[in-house]
């Protein structure tokens, strides 16, 4: 990539790359303040919680589908924990993990917005050998076939709107609090913070 490119071009791809983490971090800044600004409502107003967390899921584009991985693993976390289980988010979307977006008890959950066969295909040669899940907002029939004997499970958006944030919502109802989805709305501005952490990191590199 680099051959016969000009010192010049160089610099402005730093300056542009740069530029570009700022405007991804003033977008996450915006995000937390909503996700905060929203865990501050009376517990009652279930509704509100509900209507963001559903809004963002569907948030699909932009930075590598940052908001669909933090907002789902938010979900997850707290719907595992109901039951006892433990689900972790080590990395960022930044970060080389070797396949592992989520680890939870014997299997590693991958996560992608993008659904070409070619980048299901790299997950699945990433940790061979490893039980995984596979979430993304879709799942052709295609990369179906392709994650049979594979993958333990897949989970698309309408799994997450249905059973996974429904059961959480219908708790929280028949409560008249939002216990669970409170919770979901305070994990998921953990996690931006941890990625504009990261970023951070990685623009300090650049500059270095």
């Amino acid at each position: 990539m680099l051959v016969n490119t000009s010192l010049a071009d160089l610099e402005q791809l730093r300056l542009d790359l740069l530029e570009s983490l700022r405007t991804a971090y003033e977008k996450r800044q915006a995000v937390i303040k909503k996700l905060v600004d929203t865990c501050s409502l009376p517990v009652e107003r279930i509704e509100e919680r509900y209507a963001l967390v559903d809004s963002y899921l569907s948030q699909l584009t932009g930075n590598r589908g940052e908001m669909f991985e933090v907002v789902s693993f938010a979900v997850l976390r707290e719907y595992f924990r109901t039951f006892g289980f433990s689900l972790q988010r080590f990395s960022t979307t930044h970060a080389n993990d070797g396949g592992m977006d989520f680890v939870g008890g014997e299997a590693i959950y991958q996560v992608t917005t993008d659904e070409s066969i070619q980048k299901v295909r790299r997950d699945l040669a990433k940790a061979p050998g490893t039980k995984r899940v596979l979430v993304g907002p879709t799942l052709t029939p295609a990369v179906g076939e392709l994650c049979k004997g594979d993958v333990l499970e897949t989970v698309e958006l309408k799994d997450l709107l249905n059973p996974f944030i429904s059961w959480l919502l219908a708790r929280d109802t028949r409560s008249k609090e939002a216990r669970h989805l409170q919770r979901v709305l305070e994990i998921a501005p953990a996690e931006f913070r941890r990625e504009n952490r990261a970023e951070a990191s990685e623009s300090h590199s650049e500059v270095v």
